[in-house]
């Protein structure tokens, strides 16, 4: 049985940043109650860097475990962005930091609650709205549905919340007859509940809700397919010239009857690659695992409506495409960014940008990520070959208990 704290000291003393430290000990955590593996499979894998379920999902051997990023290095390597980061590290921020000239392409930004209760009324706040206890709720009301999401990594709490305002004559309960208040498809809370739940929420904003094109929306309706999107900076030696920005993955999430309210894979979504020139989806999606009983985590077809993903190309997408390089390009003293779009009916809007964006199932989904050379270029200046993949076996075996 591994000891995660005797790990965690030990990849700590290894030059693993003691935030990713404690990041990849969850996500090895999951690994191993998620995925039993034989000792002979732990021991070639982890050697090399890797989770062990990544040999059956990879396809590893001898002959192509060079094409993939290995979970070690990837977590070794981070930071891969700069002391700017701190542009993109919260929402809040990255709302101001894009500025006017991108100001159509983020959601409403209303509200933001204060780590002391505080509330601090946003530039898209109604002034039509009292500013008191119930402001939330009587936003709720006139926007019908509303977003309300940690502002960062630290802010802890619930997590991406969509709230439904629910009408009394939509709910035959005596409990509602003042209406209720749907938590991201699934619970539903009296006014009561809901103000109570509330008062809980610290550093947390609150966002208009974003619906997706009517297209995507033919493949499941339940909640909004989100894109994510991770563009590096390419290594450059003429400082005098523009770097070039190149896309390393790309997929579309659509969420399903397990996941509920969420798009994203952890919650049982699926996620499909394309191709970001053209935005044509690839003949086949992927789940997580855990959320595959029969074993069978490839998918060709959504479970639900049935709609075949090679059939699909994403609507809007040259303007999407040209705009994110655009974006790239206004934050270009960062060098790694993983976006995350909701395509509109006539545009799209960005619901954040991230640092630290995973890189292990996307290499199903996309491609390993090593084969191109440019990626791998990438890599290697960000420091891929002074990390020993070998270290890894060696802080496990002095895990174990």
């Amino acid at each position: 049985m591994t000891n995660y704290e005797v790990m965690y000291g030990l990849l700590v003393e290894e030059g693993m940043q003691k935030k990713i430290a404690k990041l990849f000990i969850k996500k090895f955590q999951i690994e191993e109650d998620s995925y039993k593996a034989s000792e002979d499979i732990k021991k070639w894998a982890i050697s090399r860097g890797f989770f062990p379920s990544r040999v059956e999902l990879y396809g590893l051997n001898e002959n192509n475990y060079h094409e993939y990023l290995s979970d070690y290095t990837d977590f070794m390597l981070h930071p891969y962005n700069n002391h700017f980061v701190i542009w993109i590290n919260d929402k809040l921020s990255l709302k101001y930091t894009l500025g006017k000239d991108f100001n159509d392409i983020m959601p409403k930004y209303y509200l933001y609650v204060e780590n002391n209760d505080d509330y601090t009324y946003l530039q898209d706040t109604p002034q039509t709205i009292s500013k008191d206890n119930y402001f939330i709720l009587n936003l709720l009301k006139e926007k019908k549905v509303l977003i309300i999401k940690p502002n960062s990594s630290k802010s802890g709490g619930e997590g991406v919340m969509k709230v439904e305002w629910i009408d009394p004559s939509k709910i035959n309960d005596k409990n509602y007859e003042q209406g209720g208040i749907r938590i991201n498809n699934k619970q539903l809370l009296t006014i009561e509940e809901f103000q109570t739940r509330i008062k809980n929420l610290k550093n947390n904003i609150v966002t208009e809700y974003v619906y997706q094109h009517s297209e995507l929306k033919k493949i499941w309706a339940e909640s909004e397919c989100t894109l994510r999107i991770i563009l590096v900076k390419l290594p450059h030696k003429d400082i005098y010239t523009m770097p070039r920005w190149k896309c390393i993955v790309s997929y579309a999430r659509f969420g399903t009857s397990v996941s509920g309210g969420a798009s994203n894979l952890s919650s049982g979504g699926i996620g499909i690659g394309f191709n970001f020139e053209t935005g044509k989806l690839n003949p086949f999606g992927i789940r997580y695992r855990e959320y595959c009983p029969d074993g069978q985590w490839k998918c060709y077809e959504h479970p639900d409506s049935h709609v075949v993903w090679d059939d699909v190309t994403l609507p809007n997408w040259d303007y999407v495409r040209d705009y994110i390089y655009k974006v790239c390009y206004h934050y270009g003293s960062l060098s790694h960014l993983g976006f995350d779009v909701i395509i509109s009916e006539n545009g799209f809007v960005f619901c954040e940008i991230n640092s630290k964006p995973a890189l292990n199932y996307e290499q199903v989904m996309c491609e390993p990520m090593l084969v191109s050379k440019e990626n791998k270029q990438y890599f290697i200046e960000k420091g891929m070959d002074s990390v020993d993949n070998a270290a890894f076996y060696r802080i496990y075996k002095k895990s174990q208990e």
